[in-house]
């Protein structure tokens, strides 16, 4: 025999005993939870009796080993001659393990290696020699009668097995093995068609020839189908990556001493087989996070009135074009308020922001890079990494993932992920005179601008009123460094969303939306956040593919998490109708700024001559009181127009505000000028513009700074805080 041949059985051997193994894996959980399921023994016996059949011809004699005692142990079981027990099942799942491993091996080396299992095949036989011995109750058996029973019963069985087998043959005879390398070339070669189709049907647009114009459309519909064809090719069921969370389950819920049972529902939904590969690990991590963190001990549900075993499951269903897939369990779902005290605990938020933000941001503080809500690091959990990964993989895919908790009865997340990858629908613009393509994931609307007035700056940063909403603008031939286009009488703006952030990319033109094939970018543009990958437009020339987060990252809009945070963190207040008095004032700059009156002591208006140095800070005595003094053209980076002693007499008089973070703290804050108390909802409508900014709002028509009263006192003197926090 050939070497060629030999590799060739080789990897024939590995294809069929991967797909036996992942199948006795799935059985031996199903026999642990029903020990009489007589078929499941008989399917894992005969899958294991194949297996070792195939060790002999290649020969691969240390998995012959490993499988004949597992094959032995399995006789037993199911001649009832033994019972089926935890050490059992335990030992079974270990003999899958160890096949596996040789497996590995075997891939690798085309050697089934010299690692010992003698271990392993002593337990085994061990087990299958501890025979059960017939109950008193059990009608006598005649000794000379097994013999005969137990040799018809094998020819019985050898013949059912062979109809079996031909009947398995028949049925299957419609599906063939065919490697994932030429499926991949086929997925090339069909966008590489797609593209000439798109070149050819721009043509066609050049020419007024009918007959030309109808071969276009045929050959466009052609395109279509063979495309539609060759990605079901590449298509998997997402059971292919679920049948091995059954057992995951099991080692997992042993491992913290819980009782967990698994329901999946949508096993056969289809996905492309890459997308299956990169959801494969984020999916694995949600399971282990709701078994750690979600389903309590069994003591703990009882006593909550809530069965025993806790209950996983998996659902997977297709919807407007995308594949919905949830994980979820029945267990004590998410605790807001711990989850904010541990997020303020680890330095991930301040307490204002804690106080501010929804019930949805609470959820998703468990996003956050480092946070954990475990107090001690175990082979499980606590180390903060993960979730923040688990959200990253989704986002590279297009995807998103959400959170649904409801305390004491459970959490589910949704993620939601597109079909394919290789050929998806985009938007393509001109910008510089340079095409790019943005995703229609990526899309919420497109705006034409008649009048430029309509867009406001908001120091430095333009922001355009969008149904009362600010929209914060990038303009893309700024980011690129591209030569600005003049005179243009008209704007051209593509509101995009990052999770639930939303901002406006300014562009030269919106041309329309097409299917384009993903080109991965070269070695040198990989760096690049900005860009995604690249893609030829009909008319031949590269457009690239904008990386809509990247973007976001890059040019500062989604610098911190802290804006993730504050952005809508007040809507809920808004839509319950909740109204809060606002203190308005003027601040540096002519900027219109305020804060919620409950913290604001009192309003005083003092001679410059008032301010006194203490330690070389400015304080003012006040109803016998020493008050540190805060002037805010210091805190927002404008105080370098003035010298300490300038602040001091810019103003014959000056306006302060007193105002209590803490019972034990209070400061003066120094502004221009008082405006007006006002009662409005406290609703956020854009970013937090600069540090000290908790939000910007819109009171009474205009743009109003929200201010961060802890992050402005810790800007201007920290020590203040931690003699508050700790005094």
């Amino acid at each position: 025999m050939e070497l060629n041949e030999i590799d060739d059985d080789i990897e024939a051997f590995l294809v069929e005993s991967y797909e036996n193994l992942n199948q006795i894996e799935g059985d031996i959980i199903e026999l642990e939870k029903a020990s009489g399921n007589g078929e499941a023994l008989v399917r894992i016996y005969r899958s294991l009796h194949t297996l070792k059949g195939n060790c002999g011809f290649l020969p691969f004699p240390n998995l012959e080993s490993v499988a004949h005692a597992g094959e032995n142990l399995l006789s037993c079981l199911r001649d009832r001659q033994l019972a089926i027990t935890p050490e059992i099942i335990s030992t079974l799942l270990q003999t899958v393990d160890s096949i596996r491993q040789i497996l590995a091996q075997i891939q690798a080396t085309k050697d089934d290696g010299d690692r010992d299992y003698s271990a392993l095949i002593v337990d085994l036989t061990r087990l299958s020699e501890t025979k059960q011995t017939p109950k008193p109750s059990q009608s006598p058996v005649n000794t000379q009668t097994p013999q005969k029973d137990t040799a018809a019963s094998e020819s019985v069985e050898a013949l059912n097995q062979e109809f079996t087998e031909i009947s398995t043959t028949t049925s299957e005879s419609a599906y063939i093995r065919v490697n994932v390398n030429l499926l991949d070339r086929m997925m090339n070669l069909v966008g590489e068609l797609v593209l000439a189709r798109n070149q050819v049907i721009g043509f066609s647009t050049k020419f007024k020839d009918n007959n030309f114009a109808a071969t276009c459309q045929h050959l466009s519909l052609l395109t279509a189908e063979l495309q539609e064809g060759v990605m079901k090719t590449r298509l998997q069921p997402i059971s292919s990556i679920w049948q091995k969370f059954p057992r995951v389950t099991r080692d997992l819920a042993i491992a913290s001493g819980k009782e967990v049972e698994v329901e999946m529902e949508g096993a056969e939904t289809e996905l492309d087989k890459s997308i299956i590969e990169t959801i494969k690990d984020p999916l694995t991590h949600l399971l282990r996070n709701c078994i750690d963190h979600g389903i309590e001990l069994p003591a703990e549900r009882v006593a909550c009135g809530k069965p025993s075993v806790g209950r996983l499951f998996l659902r997977a269903f297709h919807e407007s074009g995308k594949v919905n897939i949830e994980i979820g369990d029945d267990g004590s779902g998410l605790n807001l308020e711990r989850l904010k005290g541990r997020a303020q605990q680890l330095g991930l938020v301040n307490a204002v922001q804690a106080a501010t933000m929804s019930e949805s941001e609470a959820m998703n503080l468990i996003f956050l890079s480092g946070f954990s809500t475990a107090e001690q690091v175990t082979h499980l959990s606590g180390r903060g990494v993960g979730m923040d990964i688990v959200k990253s993989n989704i986002e590279k895919i297009n995807g998103t993932v959400e959170i649904y908790s409801q305390q004491g009865q459970g959490t589910t997340f949704k993620i939601k992920i597109p079909l394919t990858l290789a050929i998806i629908p985009a938007l393509i613009i001109s910008s510089g005179g340079n095409c790019y393509a943005i995703p229609q994931a990526s899309l919420q609307e497109l705006v034409r601008l008649e009048a430029l007035n309509s867009i406001e700056m908001l120091y430095d940063v333009p922001v355009y009123r969008l149904r009362g909403n600010l929209v914060p603008l990038i303009y893309l031939n700024e980011v690129l460094q591209q030569d600005c286009v003049s005179n243009l009488e008209t704007l051209s703006l593509v509101i995009v969303q990052v999770d639930n952030y939303h901002f406006g990319l300014v562009v030269d033109t919106i041309e329309d939306i097409r299917d384009i094939v993903v080109k991965p970018l070269g070695k040198q543009l990989k760096a690049l956040s900005l860009f995604a990958g690249a893609t030829v437009l009909g008319n031949g020339t590269v457009a690239l593919i904008i990386d809509v987060v990247g973007l976001a990252k890059q040019t500062g809009i989604i610098a911190k998490q802290k804006q993730f945070l504050s952005e809508n963190a007040v809507n809920s207040q808004e839509q319950a109708g909740d109204r809060q008095t606002i203190l308005l004032f003027e601040g540096p700059q002519g900027a219109r700024m305020g804060i919620p009156l409950a913290i604001a002591f009192r309003l005083e208006e003092i001679p410059a001559s008032a301010v006194e140095k203490v330690a070389n800070r400015d304080v003012f005595q006040s109803y016998g009181q020493i008050l540190p003094l805060i002037h805010l053209h210091k805190i927002f980076g404008v105080g370098d127009r003035f010298n300490d002693e300038a602040l001091a007499t810019v103003a014959e008089t000056l306006q302060i505000i007193i105002v209590s973070q803490y019972s034990e703290l209070s400061v003066g804050l120094v502004v221009d000028r008082i405006l007006d108390i006002v009662e409005e909802p406290l609703t956020i409508k854009g970013i937090p513009s600069r540090p000290g900014v908790l939000f910007c709002a819109v009171i009474q028509g205009q743009i109003t700074e929200i201010l961060d009263i802890e992050t402005v006192i810790r800007i201007a003197n920290p020590h203040l805080l931690q003699l508050a926090t700790h005094g």
